[in-house]
């Protein structure tokens, strides 16, 4: 749950979480003040007079968890109106957190892929396998790229701009030790996720190509995984889709939408290997 406070004509952004998701707020938090005292771009935290970054109370309600933060007007960013600024602040924040003593969940094939298998063939789907056999051929060409701190949900939403323009990284509760790579490809993905677009591919690609310059001035990206960048957008619709049913129910997609998500990535694929991506 998320509010915004006031104290005066102060006012404030206010997160409150239960216990079911404690684990991964506290993690989400201590990464967030990580980042803080590098005096990299993140909104402030409020710490308590003790020091803490958080309150933990326990009322006739349950336990929650009380995270007050600096309110940053402004909006989510554009990344076709702002790729240089976006490549610069991703650049500086994957630099940063090659500093980040804590430890990480480590997201392999299963996470990326083999939940989504998992759910198909629990839900009987007919074509399951054909997502199975997409799914082996897709990690066989990106098992090998360099692993390392991955925020793990680098969409718009979670990029701030400021009414002065200053950008800010937001939510770092899927942060992780997984592909790099995934990020930019998350952040300058111009693919709509339900409706597969001809123009998607070509919206991606001038994107990224203002984008990679940027990045490049304070982080390294590979050969490699740059060109790996169209697989992680379809190995983006395997991750994804596994995490809405994990949190919406078995019951939130049927096999319509399964069989719409399987044509697109054909469609996607079949787009790729027209301009050598195969």
């Amino acid at each position: 749950m998320a509010y915004a406070v006031f104290s005066g004509r102060d006012k404030y952004f206010l997160r409150i979480t239960k216990p079911a998701f404690f684990d991964t707020v506290h993690k989400s938090l201590e990464i967030h003040v990580f980042l803080m005292k590098q005096g990299f771009s993140v909104p402030p935290v409020i710490f308590t007079r003790d020091g803490s970054p958080c309150v933990h109370t326990s009322e006739e309600d349950g336990e929650h968890l009380y995270i007050l933060y600096e309110f940053i007007e402004g909006k989510e960013v554009d990344p076709e109106q702002d790729a240089e600024a976006i490549g610069a602040l991703l650049g500086k924040f994957h630099s940063a957190m090659k500093a980040y003593p804590g430890t990480l969940v480590k997201r392999d094939k299963y996470f990326y892929i083999g939940r989504y298998i998992d759910i198909l063939r629990e839900k009987k789907y007919p074509r399951a396998e054909e997502f199975a056999a997409y799914g082996e051929a897709l990690w066989e060409k990106i098992r090998g790229l360099p692993t390392g701190y991955c925020h793990g949900d680098m969409y718009r939403g979670n990029i701030h701009k400021a009414g002065d323009g200053r950008l800010y990284i937001l939510d770092f509760d899927t942060s992780c030790e997984g592909f790099p790579m995934y990020d930019p490809v998350l952040i300058c993905n111009m693919t709509d996720y339900f409706e597969f677009q001809e123009n998607g591919y070509e919206k991606s690609r001038e994107v990224f190509a203002r984008f990679l310059p940027a990045y490049l001035k304070y982080s390294d990206i590979m050969p490699e995984e740059e060109a790996a960048f169209y697989d992680l957008i379809a190995l983006y619709h395997f991750a994804l889709q596994a995490t809405i049913v994990e949190v919406f129910g078995m019951d939130c997609v049927d096999d319509e939408f399964f069989d719409c998500q399987l044509e697109w990535l054909y469609k996607w694929r079949e787009q790729c290997g027209k301009y050598g991506w195969n």
